[in-house]
């Protein structure tokens, strides 16, 4: 599976972006990011959860690809379920990882 997460806005308005493919996660990890999208429901979310624009609120662009199937999901701060927020703040992390020298 392929995740690429994009967020954007902010105070500061800058841009953070990871590619990550689960398969070069050690099996745990792998496990738990299966569990964080099965309590998402993230292929069961609409497309467009960010309606309605907040002035410095973050944007999640967030695109899952398996092997059947690929789905896209916007998000923001005040408009995405608690059970978004977990994958949000995984991939958040992920990407401050990567950034670490």
């Amino acid at each position: 599976m392929r995740i690429h997460f994009e967020r954007t806005g902010g105070f500061m308005g800058r841009k953070l972006t990871i590619d990550l493919d689960s398969a070069d996660l050690p099996e745990e990890e792998q496990e738990s990011l299966r569990k964080i999208l099965e309590e998402a429901n993230f292929f069961d979310l609409p497309a467009d959860l960010a309606t309605q624009r907040v002035p410095d609120e973050y944007q999640y662009d967030i695109t899952i690809t398996t092997e059947t199937i690929t789905h896209s999901v916007r998000a923001s701060d005040t408009a995405s379920p608690p059970s978004l927020r977990a994958l949000i703040q995984y991939m958040d992390l992920q990407s401050r990882k990567k950034r670490a020298p």
